[in-house]
């Protein structure tokens, strides 16, 4: 029971967390030394699989490491941050690629009448025509995140 007060807030403080962290590897790793990797994920079309997906099995990776590490070892710390990037991960799936870049099953059009949904397709849009700016993937957050003319305020 005492280790749940610690796994819990440490996973909730490393899911936000993981979005700052995105955002960072977003602009200076893949649009950096690794852009042959990310630069398929700027098609137009995406596949069922594209190589990009290699960042998410790198995160994917760690995470379960984490994870094996907090269970086996019995570090709560260690645990919880496993847990709360795989929470990350399994939001960024769905919002990212099922949502924002309509992959797997296809969800955009659904979306598209749902407001925060709405205005997060517009920023992440903004990011892939301009190829700047809105390096995020699950919020929007003003003053970093350009928002495009015209698109309903959350």
């Amino acid at each position: 029971m005492n280790d749940l007060l610690i796994i819990l807030p440490t996973a909730v403080v490393m899911f936000f967390s993981m979005e700052f962290i995105a955002r960072f590897v977003h602009k200076y790793v893949m649009h950096g030394f690794m852009w042959f990797i990310h630069k398929d994920h700027h098609r137009d079309q995406h596949g069922t699989f594209e190589r990009n997906d290699l960042f998410g099995a790198l995160f994917a990776t760690l995470a379960a490491y984490l994870i094996f590490n907090g269970i086996f070892n019995l570090n709560p710390i260690s645990l919880g941050l496993g847990i709360g990037m795989t929470c990350y991960g399994i939001s960024y799936f769905f919002v990212h690629d099922m949502i924002i870049h309509d992959r797997h099953l296809h969800l955009r059009s659904w979306a598209m009448k749902h407001k925060y949904f709405r205005e997060l397709v517009m920023v992440h849009d903004v990011h892939h025509n301009k190829g700047r700016g809105n390096w995020g993937f699950l919020l929007i957050i003003r003053g970093l995140d350009e928002i495009p003319e015209g698109v309903d305020r959350v």
